[in-house]
């Protein structure tokens, strides 16, 4: 996935309407790997009152629930807002449902059960749609800003350029913020066709620390580096 999608998920929330009470519970332990927050629901009208409390970023809805139809949910749903990326889930192909989807406005209408690497490529596109609809500005404290549209790194008001190398390190460093990421990692990422000197990587860090002019960047007892 690409960096700025995983950031972009990483600060988001999904609200999660599934009847099934051990999937909903398993399927929460896999979007917590991708996003901060997950909101279960059991049926489609706590799944409504969930929306209205917490207002979340995407919506996975299945699409029979007792009390409320997934249908129902998205409709009401839609109707004050177009735009939140949603995916519905299913047991079974609801052909009804598949041409009354196209009015939705739907990321994807997805058979149970979706494995691991179609979920990553569902919220990708969520998180695609995401930042279309709003700029992606970190903010890593002390004034200091990273704007993920522009590429442009601000420190106390002040733009300073990174080079595209410098830039690569920094996106990947962000899309794990707040974790290890292991030298090989980020060599793997960088110098993907490259043939380069064992102190290519220290190198790049050490210029890029120069320029943020901070403790942006920390190293991790020699196992690589990290992003608070």
């Amino acid at each position: 996935m690409i960096e700025k999608y995983e950031i972009k998920l990483k600060k988001s929330s999904i609200l999660l309407a599934e009847d099934e009470d051990d999937v909903r519970n398993s399927f929460k332990k896999v979007l917590l790997l991708y996003v901060d927050k997950v909101y279960l629901a059991a049926d489609g009208q706590e799944a409504l009152e969930l929306y209205d409390k917490y207002k979340p970023d995407i919506l996975i809805t299945d699409l029979k629930m007792p009390k409320l139809s997934g249908l129902d949910l998205i409709k009401k749903i839609r109707e004050e807002n177009e735009e939140i990326p949603i995916i519905v889930t299913s047991a079974y192909t609801d052909q009804n449902f598949l041409l009354e989807s196209i009015k939705l406005s739907l990321v994807e209408y997805v058979v149970k059960p979706i494995r691991e690497a179609n979920l990553s490529q569902l919220l990708e596109r969520c998180a695609k749609i995401l930042s279309k609809n709003s700029k992606t500005i970190i903010d890593l404290g002390g004034n200091q800003f990273y704007d993920f549209d522009n590429k442009i790194f601000t420190c106390k008001e002040e733009n300073i350029l990174l080079t595209n190398k410098e830039i690569d390190l920094f996106e990947i460093l962000l899309a794990h913020r707040g974790t290890l990421v292991t030298k090989q990692d980020i060599e793997e990422k960088l110098y993907i066709y490259d043939e380069v000197p064992p102190s290519a990587l220290k190198n790049l860090v050490f210029k890029l620390r120069k320029k943020l002019n901070s403790e942006v960047i920390k190293s991790v007892s020699k196992l690589g580096y990290m992003i608070d």
